[in-house]
């Protein structure tokens, strides 16, 4: 277990161009006051010009040297969480207004650790967000449908968020969907908590569109849970239906370091959810795209979850949330014709 934790930790360092920080005594202290703009990676400058807003959470951007927490501070960590948000955020930001806190995530080290112990020190982050949360919908929100986004650890942090929070009826009805992307939904969390529900198809509101992306027959993995329930973010089916290639929209790469855009693929492959495991499968080059192998089973392709559906899950921001204000309008003629 130790040395694939050792794996994982050296790929993730590569792969976002981290170096192992130990992080001192005040990282425990730092507890993030959202009230002070400087700890928001983004915030809309002035007044917000969409009608919809988007809450997105990073993925992991840095590496410790022990049960460490990201110090939000640190400026090279800062810039390392832009690149991430404006790299997939790029999804959200032609429909909705980007609000994205910096939050004590926790080191790679320690997301992949013992479930129990890693569950007590990915504690920080998560109430990170929810305080966030609860300070964006207090102050910043003023009553518009929000999105909630995120990626890898990111989408663990939304997930608890809703599982605390989300019992509220009107943060429900404001939600357009959450897309709790590289990380799984269970079946399990289903019946724990029952206002979580799943996408059923491209154009229902209040709901989570979740999925993993590998090669067929990989297996379980960190984040692909055993129970996981996803849905194809190409042809919008829960069940094994393949999407064509010709139904992709286009697959966008980016540098992980930088940010840069390095190609735009049109119609990347067929799609489908595997049964067995719950995995959302593609068929792509395994030696182009192997950069989640050295720390996942062969075939896991966890890094490019947003990148490989980035036109297809652009176009369904913008579906949900026109039919999110089509759906609020129908519902407030009737509450007119009730009262009447």
């Amino acid at each position: 277990m130790f040395k694939g934790l050792k794996i994982f930790f050296c790929f993730i360092l590569c792969l976002s161009g981290c170096i192992p920080v130990s992080l001192s005594e005040k990282t425990k202290k730092n507890i993030p006051n959202y009230a002070q703009a400087e700890n928001w990676a983004f915030l809309p400058v002035g007044q917000t010009e969409k009608p919809v807003d988007v809450f997105y959470v990073y993925p992991t951007i840095f590496g410790g040297n022990g049960p460490e927490k990201m110090d939000i501070s640190d400026p090279d960590l800062r810039h390392k969480a832009d690149v991430q948000i404006l790299i997939n955020a790029g999804v959200f930001s032609d429909t909705a207004n980007l609000f994205a806190p910096y939050y004590r995530q926790a080191s790679i080290e320690v997301v992949w650790m013992n479930e129990d112990d890693g569950k007590k020190l990915l504690a920080d982050g998560y109430q990170d967000i929810i305080h966030a949360f609860a300070y964006y919908m207090e102050h910043y929100n003023e009553g518009r449908p929000f999105i909630l986004a995120g990626f890898s650890q990111g989408s663990m942090a939304l997930l608890e968020l809703m599982k605390e929070s989300f019992a509220d009826s009107q943060w429900q009805k404001q939600l357009v969907a959450a897309y709790l992307i590289g990380y799984s939904v269970t079946n399990q969390d289903l019946v724990a908590y029952p206002w979580l529900k799943m996408a059923q198809d491209a154009t229902d509101t209040g709901v989570i569109v979740s999925y993993n992306t590998q090669l067929p027959h990989s297996g379980q993995s960190f984040v692909l849970k055993k129970g996981a329930v996803g849905i194809n973010p190409v042809n919008w089916k829960t069940d094994d239906t393949p999407a064509t290639a010709n139904q992709h929209k286009g697959a966008i790469i980016f540098d992980a370091v930088t940010g840069k855009m390095l190609e735009e693929i049109p119609h990347l492959s067929e799609s489908y959810l595997e049964a067995q495991s719950g995995a959302l499968v593609v068929q792509v080059d395994p030696v182009k795209y192997n950069a989640s192998q050295a720390v996942f089973p062969a075939g896991v392709l966890h890094m490019y979850d947003y990148m490989f559906f980035y036109n297809n899950l652009k176009e369904n921001v913008a579906q949900r949330s026109a039919e999110w204000f089509r759906r609020h309008i129908l519902e407030e003629q009737k509450e007119r014709v009730f009262i009447k």
